[in-house]
């Protein structure tokens, strides 16, 4: 059986990016969760770049959930996107901000992620072949919030129970992959792997070399990547982690209920607050939505669906925002609102 391969996990003393960026100046474009859609990504890619080359947009903002095709008839295009946004963040530096979504977390930590019968991970895990460390790279630096002037506060999935836990938003906005991984691998690296691979398995009905190969595409115990699946159960079982899952997973008001969301929603929104920059709405993506875009929690929170998401697809809708010009709710925004299918594709 293969050792463990540290090579996999970053170096101990790599900083941490930051978890949250700021913007105080410019016109921000923000497109939603595209989920593997590469035509609609290129489209959104090329709008940008052509306003940015007429001096009418500074910053191009992902919120995140790249990945995984969602089916629609649209081949996956997922690699494609995430290798073609690696480039373009090399071209644009800090004029590209991509954000981490529910779908692209698993893969940091190796944990699967499925709706009904479909289980996304593994295609993307086989995909990925000899890219996989420039992309997990990729992955482990994406921030989770944007702050900006214009007190709009972009994420990906919106506000969730911990949002008014100073203590939980204190890890969350610091959270450190690295130290994560590197924690994991120590465990890992003075136990009995044979052991925790039974101890895995038995609550399940399957052996641990079928949970490796159905959710990491991997079942030959000397291929590197055999561990990933166990590695996931111990980042599973860490406390800082569930704040981390909750943040990019959370249902908003599906499951809280709109009057509790909308606690939550200001609780999201006062911590993220500065004295310099006052945050009053979040934008988002994560949840689909009619027409494209709906305000919900008293037009704390405007939802936009650029993709997979938007209901009927045609009506997906990208945001055009000025950074430094304040905004006081959610239909402040909607003037802002684009589309790229306004030509009939």
């Amino acid at each position: 059986m293969a050792e463990l391969d540290t090579d996999r996990f970053p170096a101990a003393n790599t900083p941490s990016p930051p978890r949250v960026v700021e913007r105080d100046t410019g016109t921000v474009m923000v497109v939603t969760d595209l989920h593997g859609d590469l035509a609609l990504y290129r489209r959104y890619r090329d709008v940008f770049l052509a306003l940015q080359d007429r001096g009418l947009t500074e910053t191009l903002v992902f919120t995140g959930d790249l990945i995984h095709s969602q089916g629609l008839g649209i081949a996956d295009g997922s690699l494609e996107i995430i290798l073609d946004l690696i480039e373009l963040e090399a071209e644009l530096g800090d004029a590209l901000v991509v954000l981490l979504g529910n779908h692209e977390m698993p893969h940091i930590y190796h944990v699967p992620i499925s709706k009904g019968k479909t289980v996304y991970t593994p295609d993307f895990e086989a995909a990925m072949g000899e890219h996989r460390e420039a992309i997990l790279d990729f992955l482990r630096r994406r921030p989770f919030f944007v702050r900006t002037a214009a007190g709009v506060t972009l994420c990906h999935a919106g506000a969730f129970p911990e949002a008014g836990d100073p203590e939980a938003m204190n890890e969350l906005t610091t959270f450190s992959h690295v130290t994560a991984l590197n924690e994991i691998k120590a465990a890992m690296g003075t136990s009995d792997r044979t052991l925790m691979y039974h101890a895995v398995a038995a609550s399940t009905t399957l052996s641990y070399r079928e949970l490796s190969q159905l959710f990491c595409a991997a079942d030959d115990p000397e291929d590197p990547r055999y561990d990933d699946y166990l590695i996931g159960v111990l980042a599973g079982i860490r406390h800082d982690f569930r704040s981390l899952w909750s943040a990019l997973f959370s249902r908003n008001e599906h499951e809280a209920g709109m009057r509790t969301y909308t606690r939550q929603v200001r609780e999201l929104l006062a911590y993220l607050s500065t004295e310099a920059m006052p945050q009053r709405v979040v934008v988002t993506g994560h949840i689909g939505c009619r027409n494209g875009y709906r305000a919900i929690a008293g037009g704390l929170h405007l939802r936009v669906a650029s993709g997979a998401h938007a209901h009927p697809y045609a009506s997906g809708r990208y945001l055009l925002f000025d950074a430094a010009a304040p905004i006081t709710e959610a239909r402040d925004l909607v003037t802002g609102l684009g589309s790229v299918f306004e030509d009939g594709a």
